[in-house]
């Protein structure tokens, strides 16, 4: 009995999560060891915390991510409109940044 209501409670949080989110990229964070490399802090530029991979170029972040400019070169969402980014929940925008390395802007998920 009590694994069947662990398994349900499993799937019922694994169902919560967007499949785009990870410990690599996109997870909610407070310190670096709840993610697969570091943990970007909770506050108006991540809200929530983001967790995130350093990146020199676009070819080192995993699909639908693209490296930004920002905190050295991470690897943040794309996104087209402010709705691209509601699955990461409240306070998430699509802004212009530059692309770390190659001076032109894209449009990443980023706070306000």
């Amino acid at each position: 009995m009590r694994s069947a209501i662990i398994a349900v409670v499993a799937a019922v949080l694994g169902g919560c999560q967007d499949s785009d989110v990870s410990r690599e990229v996109g997870a909610r964070c407070e310190r670096s060891s709840e993610c697969d490399e570091r943990c970007l802090s909770s506050g108006l530029e991540y809200p929530g915390g983001f967790c995130t991979i350093g990146c020199r170029d676009r070819d080192a972040c995993p699909s639908d991510t693209t490296c930004a400019d920002r905190e050295g070169g991470v690897c943040l969402f794309e996104c087209t409109l402010d709705p691209d980014c509601s699955f990461l929940g409240p306070g998430w925008r699509c802004i212009d940044v530059d692309l770390h390395g190659g001076g032109i802007k894209v449009r990443v998920c980023r706070g306000s």
